[in-house]
């Protein structure tokens, strides 16, 4: 009975490729007991409990570079050490993937709003309570128009991203009550982003306050003021009075759309209370 074990035996033993065994060599990580004149790799049975540690720590995610140097001096503690750094990179990596679980779901809330509207009447007012929000702002540019919303726009992503968050909560625009009481429907009005409830206050950050909003769908851009007139005077009709900055939410920009319709899908949301 042979002393050594094969490479493809060696492979087999501990569910890994000859390939990696050959890598394992190449780096000076695990290398054979001899080498015949053909070229091939043979190993020695003490040779396994070695090799099986190193498949070990591999697999818990520790890499080949940190286990080399491992074994360079591998006593209890320091693999302990090991251990416990692998464990807390692994409980970082966890954190981060819990927070791009709820960018996703803030994402999938803002499409399931989209596609639930489709079921409803356009450009008919409905009242619903919403909670409170926190975003960012910034008055737009002048003059007013497509290309300086963009432009507004990104420099609010811009700060989204300096501060490693991702924009899911969707963005929308402001449009002051103080303009509207004066008939001057934009003074003061500018984009926003909606940063995620479970965030940290950004600086500059406003919150729009949690209550009861009468809300319409509209195709359209922010700065076009009929949809507005038109929700004005449904809360004047039902005996509704404005308590608060419209938010001009944006559902689905263009990017959906087949061909070019220049028009954002959004929805109006204006804090009300019933007059008295």
């Amino acid at each position: 009975m042979s002393t050594y074990i094969s490479i493809s035996e060696m492979a087999k033993l501990h569910g890994i490729t000859r390939q990696t065994l050959i890598h394992y060599d190449n780096i000076d990580l695990f290398k054979p007991a001899k080498v015949d004149t053909n070229g091939y790799r043979y190993y020695c049975k003490h040779q396994i409990p070695y090799l099986r540690e190193i498949c070990f720590l591999k697999s818990l995610g520790i890499s080949l570079k940190d286990i080399q140097q491992h074994f360079q001096e591998r006593t209890p503690e320091n693999e302990m050490y090991l251990l416990e750094k692998q464990k807390q990179y692994i409980m970082n990596q966890i954190a981060k993937l819990n927070t791009l679980r709820e960018y996703l779901n803030q994402r999938i809330d803002l499409y399931e709003e989209a596609v639930d509207a489709g079921m409803m009447r356009m450009s008919l007012p409905f009242v619903r309570y919403i909670d409170a929000r926190q975003a960012i702002f910034k008055e737009w540019l002048q003059p007013i128009d497509k290309d300086n919303l963009h432009t507004t726009l990104m420099d609010l992503w811009q700060r989204i991203f300096e501060r490693e968050m991702v924009p899911s909560g969707g963005f929308g625009s402001i449009i002051k009550k103080s303009g509207v009481e004066k008939n001057k429907w934009l003074q003061g009005a500018g984009s926003c982003i909606f940063l995620p409830v479970w965030n940290k206050e950004h600086e500059n950050t406003l919150t729009i306050p949690a209550g009861e909003y009468v809300c319409m769908y509209k195709y359209g851009m922010p700065y076009d003021t009929e949809h507005l007139e038109k929700l004005m005077q449904w809360l004047a009709k039902n005996n509704y009075e404005l308590a608060g900055d419209i938010i001009d939410v944006c559902l689905l920009d263009t990017t959906f759309y087949k061909q070019e319709t220049g028009v954002d899908f959004c929805m109006l949301q204006a804090p009300v209370t019933l007059k008295k």
